[in-house]
C-alpha cells in the first residue's frame, strides 16, 4: 500500500505499488501458509491467479469469498491447472445456476450468513477441521477489515511503498466502518520494520489474538 494505505486508484489500478522485492516476500508469505484467502471484489478488479511461484510440493488452496456468487466463469482461479485447488465461499442467497457452473470447476461451499455477509467465525472453524492451520487473508479492503475487527487475525503484514495517493474514493487497506473510538482501535504488538529496496515491511502480532 501507499504511505496513506491506498491499494488501488478509484478507477482500481493497482499494479504495481511496491516492488520486485516486497512482491518477492509477499510470495514467500504464501509459500509457508495452508491457503490463500481473498473477497470477490479482489478477483472482480484484479483477475489474480492466486498460486506459489515458483511450484511446489506443498499445495496451497485457494480461498475467494464471494456471498453471491457473483466471479465471472472466466476468472482464472475457476480456469487453471490448479482449479481444484479453488473453493468459492457463497450465502443461500446465491443463484442456483451461478452455483451449477462453479461447482463444476470448483469447490463450493455454502456458508451461513451473518448481517448478509459469510459468517467468517463459521468459516474459519470449517477450514480448521480441514487442517488449514495457517490462513493468508490478502485482502481487499473490506474483507481484512471484517478479519481485523471480528478479531480473527493474529498477525498482520503490511508493505509501504514511497508514495502518496490520496483521494477520498482511492481504496483503502483496511476498510470498513472501522473504529468509532480510539479505545476500539485494533492494537498491535512486537512491531518490526524491515526495508525490502524502497519498500518499508511492517509486521506485528495483534495485541488481542
Amino acid at each position: 500500500m501507499t504511505l496513506d494505505g491506498k491499494i488501488a486508484t478509484a478507477s482500481g489500478e493497482s499494479k504495481w505499488i511496491t516492488g520486485p522485492q516486497a512482491r518477492a516476500y509477499g510470495m514467500k508469505l504464501r509459500q509457508g501458509a495452508d491457503a490463500i484467502l481473498v473477497g470477490i471484489n479482489t478477483i472482480l478488479a484484479d483477475d489474480p491467479s492466486l498460486t506459489v511461484r515458483p511450484a511446489q510440493k506443498h499445495r496451497v488452496r485457494r480461498i475467494v469469498l464471494d456471498s453471491k456468487a457473483r466471479i465471472p466463469l472466466s476468472a482464472k482461479v475457476l480456469n487453471d491447472a490448479q482449479a481444484p485447488l479453488t473453493t468459492i465461499v457463497v450465502t443461500r442467497a446465491s443463484r442456483k445456476s451461478r452455483l451449477s457452473a462453479s461447482s463444476k470447476r470448483v469447490n463450493v461451499l455454502v456458508a451461513p450468513a451473518k448481517s448478509g455477509k459469510i459468517d467468517l467465525r463459521w468459516l474459519v472453524r470449517k477450514l480448521g477441521s480441514e487442517n488449514v492451520t495457517s490462513l493468508l487473508v490478502e485482502g481487499g479492503g473490506q474483507v481484512n477489515a471484517s478479519f481485523l475487527f471480528q478479531g480473527l487475525a493474529h498477525r498482520v503484514v503490511f508493505f509501504y511503498a514511497p508514495k502518496i495517493l490520496g483521494g477520498v474514493d482511492s481504496r483503502l487497506g483496511v476498510a470498513g466502518a472501522g473504529a468509532r473510538r480510539l479505545a476500539d482501535a485494533i492494537n498491535l504488538r512486537n512491531p518490526e520494520w524491515r526495508k525490502l529496496g524502497p519498500d518499508l515491511l511492517f509486521t506485528a502480532q495483534v495485541a488481542d489474538s
